[in-house]
């Protein structure tokens, strides 16, 4: 399927985004924000943050992404014409920060503060928790096997 046909499938609008989930025992998100159209050459616009950084994603490498994630579902941008502009606005002032971090600046932060304005990220906090949690027991299972 081409990313155009994608679109129009799925009456995708500027600051919707695709989550993404991996092939093959994917257990992590990924977000691509649908920006709309390039002005001068009508080429659909998607930004994200991952490992190179917050970028455009060109055509050849959304493929990519297409050929390795599937994309499972799409969150709506909630809000009027002037919010959408100020998130597509928010996404834009991003583009070429190279401060990835799992824990504090990935795809899923970007994309949160692209359509509320606020980044945070769902995954990497239940993964801190999990963590947390984990060490919880770890600690446990010491006290309690020194009795």
């Amino acid at each position: 399927m081409t990313i155009q046909k994608f679109i129009l499938q799925n009456d995708l609008q500027q600051a919707d985004v695709i989550v993404l989930k991996k092939k093959f025992f994917g257990m992590l998100d990924h977000f691509a924000v649908f920006l709309g159209y390039n002005y001068h050459t009508g080429v659909p616009l998607f930004a994200a943050n991952y490992t190179k950084g917050t970028q455009f994603i060109n055509q050849e490498e959304l493929a990519s992404f297409l050929t390795q994630l599937i994309p499972e579902r799409i969150e709506r941008f909630n809000g009027n014409n002037m919010q959408r502009q100020q998130a597509i606005e928010r996404a834009i002032s991003r583009i070429g920060a190279n401060d990835y971090n799992y824990f504090s600046n990935n795809c899923e932060h970007y994309k949160n503060f692209v359509q509320s304005g606020t980044p945070h990220s769902e995954q990497s906090k239940n993964f801190e928790n999990g963590i947390a949690f984990g060490a919880v027991i770890l600690l446990l299972g010491a006290l309690l096997g020194d009795r």
